[in-house]
């Protein structure tokens, strides 16, 4: 006897699974260039949050929570709940106590919006590949931020198969495919961690607030919030969920309400009972406003909110660095048409039959996203206006734009693989064509530095008892005849930390008149040498024009380091004797002009 069997109940969620694999695999094909593009620190406050991790990993132990005038032991993020940090703690607990540190220097030119420089902190040798130590142990905190993504991008995908199978796929791609979101999964940060949890409880509003669903929920909002205080927001729309279909009699509210709760004061209630212990406010703000000075942000002007809003809505899908490496504003309005297109689909959507009880708490979170911005504004100014402040809404923002672009575009998959393809273009574009030519690197490794055509030499410079920086070759290009030009190229090795940002002077004399000179500093100012740490390789070329009535014959070539500003030089030293300066510059070699 045959018995036929319908396999489509079986081919549907296979398909489905597929689906999902696909975006998490095209997730993480896009997460390699965004890695490898952002250099370590030029992400929101990630040397602080490196920092905090670093500082769980050497200790053992929170920082101390204080307010100023006190020093902070985690400087800028040591107010944070501490679980994101724990979680990259493997990452870096393998690496030497003593070199459990985060030591790379900040960069004293660059200013949060509106600086000439956009990197925060000194990008040197160490930072090139292949990855050692300290750097390492950076990078793969950074992954651990990368395993938060896609978590995010699986759980948003189960949450709008809930709503409705149809709307899983563009809701997904556009979590999935979010510049933003590709940034900030590089970075160490806690609002990734922030973000998958709340696509989980996202995923959880989306089905019936069972029992067992509610206890789930308060457990992982306790977990968000003792990842970062922002995470009070998913409490209303949780809320809001449990109690929808619940009897309404008291009895029923207080004992759902008890399973929201229970997990939650279990979780993270510790953490704002030791902030209000420690400092006297459960937040832990006025730890934050001693750290955070920002401009403020007007509530009374229209001109403020409109520019707030639109910082907010570009930065959601790509503003990079610290909010100072934007895309082509083609790209923002791209994203904009989309959005409006998306919005104009959700009538259609409801008229169609989406359930208002299950997108209910989805609008709640996203209002509520909304509400702690403005709040947050009110307090720090025009810093919260940034995108990744959204996250814990990110799930439920891209469900409803899914919704809509679900019922306003046209059937054919042409249409929808072909806007699919855009997406995918668009995101796979901005690390090589926007964030990586913002950072250019001007430290090389020894390697490329040794490998260019050189004399070998030795000249140190510093300031008294310490190593400094050593010239170590040189190499020059060109004719030396009058009215020619001549290239000096010298390659430099740093031995310790430097105190200033030195100017390289190369000059040729003939007796005491100087021929022709040329000081600046190394990378035209984009490298100084206050940014140089121990083990950075630098290469600098210094053009020479000689005059027309420059008489031929033998000149000296001279270099040292200055600092025009003091009217003082660097010592020279022909040794590594930290107490016996030569001089205060250095006799490279003697160049003969010919006619």
């Amino acid at each position: 006897m045959t018995v036929a069997v319908s396999t489509d109940a079986n081919v549907r969620p296979m398909r489905a699974t597929l689906t999902m694999i696909g975006f998490v695999a095209l997730y993480l094909a896009l997460m390699v260039p965004y890695h490898l593009a952002v250099p370590l620190g030029e992400g929101p406050d990630e040397a602080g949050h490196a920092r905090y991790v670093f500082f769980l990993a050497r200790e053992g132990r929170l920082p101390a929570l204080c307010v100023a005038p006190c020093d902070a032991e985690v400087p800028g993020e040591g107010h944070q709940p501490p679980l994101a940090y724990l979680a990259m703690v493997p990452a870096v607990i393998w690496l030497p106590v003593d070199r459990r540190v985060v030591d790379w220097p900040g960069n004293p030119r660059f200013i949060w919006a509106g600086g000439a420089q956009v990197n925060a902190v000194a990008h040197g040798s160490r930072d090139l590949w292949p990855w050692r130590g300290q750097t390492l142990a950076w990078h793969l905190a950074r992954m651990v931020s990368t395993a938060w993504g896609i978590a995010t991008v699986i759980f948003t995908f189960l949450a709008a198969r809930r709503i409705n199978p149809a709307i899983a796929a563009p809701a997904t791609a556009l979590v999935a495919l979010n510049p933003q979101v590709l940034f900030m999964s590089a970075l160490v940060t806690n609002d990734t961690a922030v973000m998958a949890l709340a696509a989980m409880l996202t995923w959880l509003m989306c089905g019936a607030a069972t029992p067992r669903a509610a206890i789930g929920a308060g457990a992982i909002i306790g977990c968000a919030l003792i990842t970062k205080q922002s995470a009070a927001m998913l409490i209303p729309p949780a809320l809001l969920w449990a109690l929808w279909r619940v009897p309404r009699l008291p009895q029923a509210w207080l004992q759902q309400g008890a399973r929201l709760a229970a997990p939650m004061i279990v979780i993270a209630g510790w953490w704002y009972l030791r902030n209000l212990l420690s400092v006297g406010d459960v937040f832990g703000l006025a730890a934050f406003k001693a750290e955070f000075t920002t401009q403020g942000f007007d509530m009374r002007s229209l001109t403020a909110w409109r520019g707030g809003l639109w910082q907010l809505f570009a930065s959601f899908w790509g503003r990079f660095g610290w909010m100072n490496v934007a895309p082509p504003w083609q790209f923002s309005a791209a994203y904009a048409v989309g959005s409006v297109v998306a919005l104009i689909g959700l009538p259609l959507a409801a008229a169609r039959g989406i359930a208002p009880a299950r997108a209910l708490p989805i609008a709640v979170l996203m209002v509520m996203s909304l509400v702690w911005i403005v709040a947050f504004a009110s307090t720090a100014g025009l810093v919260a206006w940034q995108g990744r402040l959204l996250f814990p809404a990110l799930a439920a923002i891209a469900i409803v734009l899914g919704i809509g672009l679900t019922y306003v575009l046209p059937e054919p998959r042409a249409v929808r693989f072909g806007l699919l393809g855009l997406l995918v273009a668009g995101a796979a574009w901005m690390p090589g064509q926007v964030i990586a030519p913002a950072y250019p690197r001007l430290a090389v490794s020894e390697a490329t530095a040794l490998a260019r055509p050189h004399l070998a030499t030795f000249a140190r410079f510093a300031r008294y008892t310490e190593l400094g920086v050593q010239l170590v070759g040189w190499s020059i290009r060109g004719t030396p005849r009058p009215g020619g030009t001549v290239t000096v190229e010298l390659i430099w090795q740093s031995r310790s930390f430097q105190n200033r940002d030195w100017q390289i002077f190369v000059q040729l004399h003939a007796d005491e008149r100087v021929l022709v000179e040329q000081m600046h500093e190394p990378g035209a100012g984009a490298f100084p040498m206050s940014q140089w740490v121990a083990g950075d390789w630098v290469v600098t070329e210094h053009l020479l024009t000689i005059p027309d009535a420059a008489e031929p014959g033998p000149y000296t070539l001279t270099i040292g380091l200055a600092d025009p500003a003091e009217r003082i030089r660097a010592a020279f030293f022909n040794d590594d004797d930290v107490h016996d300066p030569e001089d205060d510059s250095f006799d490279l070699a003697v160049i003969t002009l010919i006619r």
